[in-house]
């Protein structure tokens, strides 16, 4: 599959899990597929392809209404979950990162921004209560291979 047309079908996926309305633009309003694919690395950028053409066989693109669509994204879901993960992890983390989005969640008051170092984000201050169960002995170590992937999560 090329590219552009990964990157078309997965601004279709993207607006059925991601629907846009007046106030949040679709993904596809977004180019959120050819982003995904620019930042991705291969290893996401080919897990996404998978579930791409996993759909496609199902019949995603004879599926003509959003019911339909709807339908189809949900029987995915079910038979094939760690791809449904993959994609559906990949699409939210991509479209909430999108300068757009992020100006429509400070528009509703929330303290976001694109990059939060080095300001960071607010946060009520921390009690006694909140602190007493750390171990400031306990030393948390996870493998380099394990970090830095969406594909699946750290322990």
């Amino acid at each position: 599959m090329r590219t552009d047309d990964l990157a078309v079908a997965l601004d279709a996926l993207a607006d059925v899990l991601i629907p846009g309305t007046e106030e949040w633009p679709a993904p596809s309003e977004l180019k959120l597929g050819a982003d995904l694919i620019a930042r991705l690395r291969e290893q996401e950028t080919n897990a996404l392809r998978a579930a791409v053409t996993a759909l496609e066989s199902a019949g995603w693109h004879s599926s003509t209404t959003d019911a339909e669509r709807v339908a189809r994204m949900s029987q995915f879901a079910e038979s094939e979950p760690e791809l449904f993960e993959i994609l559906r992890r990949c699409v939210y983390f991509g479209y909430y990162a999108q300068p757009r989005v992020v100006s429509v969640l400070r528009g509703l008051g929330y303290d976001i921004n694109e990059a939060p170092q080095p300001r960071g984000y607010r946060m009520d201050p921390l009690t006694t209560k909140d602190v007493a169960g750390v171990d400031t002995r306990r030393l948390v170590w996870i493998p380099a291979n394990r970090v830095g992937t969406v594909l699946r999560r750290a322990s």
